[in-house]
């Protein structure tokens, strides 16, 4: 459950030079303006104490509908906590991909994945013996605080929320919930698209088809479910991204 614009990724520099700070800018296709980054936190220990240049694979001219769309709501400045972010080197303390997250004030769980080339380490980073890997208990932590800000965001009781944050569910308030929801994409278009139209499997009996779409919050982990029911027998099938 995460913003994802890696699409729409022009180029970016984030610094980690200051420990416990991690500061920079990005830039987005669709969007006029560099997103600047003033977030608590440090890198991984492959690149804790640099800074890191990324490029993606768009380009400014290249801007559509729905880029614009997708990044209503989304904060031109960007604060709160840094979440996973390394370039995949040794110590492999978060897997060997480039990876960037963070848990924004304004947009809840942002992430950026990339491919080795794409990210260039400027600097040297603190030698990996003389720090410690991030906690993963704070990870978590992070992690309980933006779903328990969904939660209050969206209204959701305190008895219904599998996790509410330091906070008190609050008032509900429609646009801050949306600003930290709409680019996460949770049915995306061209999976509406092979969706039956409501009533359409009716009459089927045992041919219906049921899609279910499968993810964990704290990874990239989607898989997409398939149901067919022949004779009262249910034969699942997952296509893992």
């Amino acid at each position: 459950m995460a913003w994802r614009p890696t699409q729409y990724l022009i180029e970016g520099e984030l610094d980690n030079t200051a420990p416990g700070k991690v500061t920079g800018w990005m830039m987005f296709a669709g969007v006029k303006d560099k997103v600047t980054f003033d977030l608590e936190g440090n890198f991984h220990r492959d690149i804790r104490g640099a800074k890191i240049h990324f490029t993606g694979d768009a380009y400014e001219d290249n801007a559509d509908i729905d880029s614009g769309n997708y990044f209503e709501g989304f904060a031109r400045h960007q604060t709160g906590k840094a979440g996973d972010i390394t370039a995949g080197l040794p110590p492999h303390d978060y897997g060997r991909e480039p990876y960037i997250e963070w848990f924004s004030n304004e947009n809840g769980r942002v992430v950026l994945e990339l491919e080795p080339a794409q990210i260039e380490v400027i600097g040297t980073p603190i030698p990996a013996i003389e720090s410690d890997p991030i906690s993963r208990k704070e990870q978590r932590r992070n992690m309980a605080e933006f779903l328990g800000s969904v939660a209050r965001e969206m209204n959701i009781p305190r008895e219904n929320a599998i996790c509410i944050g330091s906070e008190a569910v609050a008032t509900a308030n429609k646009r801050a919930a949306n600003n930290r929801i709409r680019g996460m994409k949770l049915l995306p278009h061209k999976i509406r698209e092979r969706l039956p139209s409501l009533g359409g499997q009716d009459g089927k009996g045992g041919k219906t088809v049921a899609y279910a779409k499968c993810f964990t919050p704290d990874s990239s982990w989607i898989s997409i479910g398939v149901s067919v029911f022949i004779h009262c027998k249910r034969i699942p099938a997952f296509l893992r991204r």
